[in-house]
């Protein structure tokens, strides 16, 4: 019976860095868009996409916090 080889990075999903820096910084530009969306709505009287940035900043906070949770924690040395 053989001996698995522990890698650097134990108990994370995605064990390759460059995956996880894509994944994150993906995540981030999308927050970044969405904030700098919700910030220029609540400035402007011309428009009004409340009805689309509430339910997105929403699902935003909910994949960010998995992913943060899942991936990010799990691969933070302790």
């Amino acid at each position: 019976m053989s001996t698995p080889v522990p890698t650097q990075t134990p108990n994370v999903v995605i064990e390759s860095p460059r995956a996880r820096k894509v994944a994150r910084t993906a995540l981030d530009v999308v927050g970044a868009a969405l904030g700098t969306v919700i910030a220029v709505d609540a400035a402007s009287n011309g428009f009004d996409v409340t009805w689309l940035t509430v339910p997105a900043m929403a699902g935003w906070t909910y994949l960010r916090l998995v992913f943060g949770i899942a991936i990010d924690n799990a691969n933070t040395p302790s």
